[in-house]
């Protein structure tokens, strides 16, 4: 079984990261092409959720049986949030350090997004059918890489709305994060659901 405090620092974790989205999604319209200055929320962003997808996960594998598609959207979501954290470091070094134009590095880095909005429609899908953390932040999640994925791919609504589906997700996160932060020590050695 893994480590109790490794799954509760995971719950922190990913409440951080539901905030920083939140925050990030809110000063976007206000960044504009500052791609230093944008990546300054979003590298953290992702750094933490893929510390606390994990500790989700670890929490929902302690208390029911084996998930695919839990285990697939985790595996998605770690591996593109580590490498948009990479590149997010990177783009902030050279655009705004150095103040040379990144626009490839860029262009490599969102689409990591899309990676990461399909792992967390995985995430949320199986963590409502194991129904040990709380529904309703699954759903948020759900809706929130949904919404972001129309308007990317398949351009449905205007730019704003990306906004609006990084808030939706990152209170899913963070919804997330708090179910399994506010568990005492104690009771996460001695699983029970989260509600």
């Amino acid at each position: 079984m893994a480590s109790p405090n490794l799954i509760r620092w995971g719950g922190l974790a990913a409440l951080l990261a539901g905030a920083f989205f939140i925050v990030e999604a809110a000063a976007a319209p206000f960044i504009g092409d500052l791609h230093w200055a944008f990546h300054t929320l979003d590298s953290p962003a992702h750094a933490l959720l893929a510390v606390g997808v994990v500790g989700l996960y670890l929490w929902q594998r302690s208390q029911e049986p084996f998930e695919w598609l839990e285990t697939v959207g985790v595996i998605l979501i770690v591996t593109a949030s580590v490498l948009i954290t990479l590149g997010g470091l990177v783009l902030i070094f050279v655009d705004g350090v150095l103040r040379t134009e990144a626009e490839v590095l860029n262009d490599i880095v969102h689409p990591l997004e899309l990676v990461v909005m399909i792992g967390a429609v995985l995430f949320g899908m199986a963590t409502m059918r194991v129904n040990v953390l709380p529904s309703g932040g699954a759903l948020l999640i759900i809706i929130g890489a949904l919404v972001y994925f129309g308007i990317k791919i398949i351009g449905i609504g205007p730019e704003w709305l990306i906004s609006v589906a990084v808030t939706i997700l990152g209170a899913g996160w963070a919804w997330l994060g708090q179910a399994l932060w506010s568990e005492s020590g104690e009771s996460v050695q001695q699983p029970k659901r989260v509600r």
